[in-house]
C-alpha cells in the first residue's frame, strides 16, 4: 500500500506539473496540457496532500518533487484562488460605474423551456447595470428575443449587436466599434463598443471566445446504457473538439489583446473565455493594461460554470490599470448554466 499511494502520489505530481505548462505552450504547439489545466485546483491541492503525507513519514527525498512542482504553481494561485484584497477608500461622491456580464444561453433553462419574459425583465431591472456584456443572447430573427425585457433596465435602453450574431452589449449610447467572429458561424468572438459613462468614455470588450462543445458529450459519457467502448470513442471525440477549441481560442486571445492595447481609452473586458485561469487563452489576453477583476476583489474559487463540468472559473472581468476596483460578485444563475458577474469599478 505504501508504495502504491507513492506511485500514485508522484503521478499526480506529474500531472500538476504538465498542467501547469499549459499557460507557456501555445496549443498550436501541444494542446493536452490545456486539458490537465481544467483540474488544476484539484491536482493542486492532491499534490499539497501527498506532500505533507511524505513530510510526515520522514520521507524528506519523495516530498522533493511536490514541493518544488506546488512552487511552480505559486505565481498563478491567486488566479486560482482569490484572496480578496481591502478596496482603497474613496473621495465621497466619487461617481461609480457597474457592469454586468453573462451568458445568457438564449434564455432557456436546463429543459429547453424559454424564460417567462416578466421574469426576464424583472432580473435585468434588479441587476441595476450601467452595462451590460450578455453572450449567447437571441437576435430579431427570432420570434422571443428578449430585447425588450433587456431594455427595461434604467440604463440599458440601447444596444451593439452585429446583424446575425449572439454576442450584445447593453448600455447608454454605445458606440460601435468592431466586431470580430469566428467563421463559418458568428457565434464566437468579440465585439468592441465605446461608451460615454459617468467615469469617463471607456472602451467595452465583450467575448465569447470559441466552444469546447463537450458538454453534451460529458453527459454521454457519465450515462448508463453506453459500453466501454462507446464511451472511450465519446472521450476521444471530447479530446478533439476540445484541441481545435483550444487553437482557436489562442487566435481570439491575439486579436483581443492587440485591440486592447490600441485602445485610446481605459478598457473593461469581460464575457465567458471558455477557458480557466492557468490556461494559454487568459495568459495572453491578461496584458500588462488588465487585471482579474475576481482575483483583486473575488473571493475563492470563482466558480462560474454550473454545467456538467462545473467548478470552472470560465467567466471573466478584466480591468484597465487606470481604473480602480471597488466590487465584484457572482450572481445566482437564473435560466443559464453560468453565473452572472457584476463589477463595480471607480477612477
Amino acid at each position: 500500500m505504501s508504495r502504491f499511494l507513492t506511485f500514485l502520489g508522484t503521478f499526480i505530481t506529474l500531472a500538476t506539473g504538465f498542467g501547469l505548462l499549459a499557460r507557456y505552450v501555445s496549443p498550436h504547439t501541444f494542446w493536452p496540457p490545456a486539458v490537465v489545466a481544467l483540474l488544476l485546483p484539484l491536482l493542486l491541492l492532491f499534490t499539497l496532500l501527498f506532500a505533507l503525507l511524505q513530510l510526515l513519514r520522514g520521507r524528506w527525498r519523495t516530498a522533493v518533487f511536490p514541493a518544488l512542482v506546488l512552487l511552480g504553481a505559486v505565481p498563478i494561485l491567486g488566479r486560482l484562488f482569490a484572496w480578496p484584497e481591502p478596496a482603497p477608500p474613496l473621495p465621497p461622491d466619487s461617481p461609480t460605474l457597474t457592469l454586468l456580464t453573462g451568458n445568457q444561453r438564449f434564455f432557456r433553462s436546463a429543459d429547453g423551456a424559454d424564460a417567462d419574459t416578466s421574469r426576464v425583465g424583472r432580473t435585468f431591472r434588479k441587476y441595476n447595470a450601467d452595462i451590460a456584456l450578455l453572450q449567447e443572447v437571441r437576435t430579431t430573427r427570432y420570434r422571443l428575443d428578449y430585447i425588450p425585457e433587456v431594455e427595461s433596465a434604467d440604463h440599458l435602453k440601447q444596444r451593439h449587436q452585429k446583424e446575425g450574431t449572439l454576442i450584445a452589449t447593453y448600455g447608454t449610447a454605445p458606440e460601435p466599434i468592431s466586431a470580430s467572429f469566428s467563421e463559418p458561424n458568428e457565434y464566437n468572438g468579440f465585439i468592441v463598443t465605446d461608451m460615454p459613462t459617468p467615469i469617463g468614455k471607456l472602451r467595452i470588450i465583450n467575448a465569447h471566445l470559441e466552444t469546447n462543445r463537450i458538454s453534451n458529450l460529458a453527459q454521454d459519457i457519465g450515462g448508463g446504457s453506453k459500453s466501454l467502448g462507446d464511451r472511450l470513442e465519446t472521450f476521444g471525440q471530447m479530446l478533439a473538439g476540445y484541441s481545435r477549441a483550444t487553437r482557436v481560442r489562442a487566435q481570439q486571445a491575439d486579436a483581443i489583446r492587440t485591440a486592447v492595447n490600441e485602445s485610446p481609452y481605459p478598457v473593461i473586458l469581460g464575457g465567458d473565455f471558455n477557458d480557466v485561469p492557468s490556461s494559454y487563452t487568459y495568459n495572453q489576453i491578461l496584458s500588462p493594461r488588465l487585471r482579474d477583476a475576481w482575483s483583486q476583489r473575488g473571493s475563492g474559487l470563482g466558480a462560474t460554470f454550473t454545467g456538467p463540468l462545473p467548478g470552472l472559473r470560465i467567466d471573466y472581468f478584466l480591468v484597465d490599470t487606470s481604473l480602480t476596483i471597488v466590487d465584484i460578485e457572482r450572481l445566482a444563475p437564473q435560466w443559464s448554466d453560468h453565473r452572472p458577474l457584476r463589477l463595480t469599478v471607480a477612477r
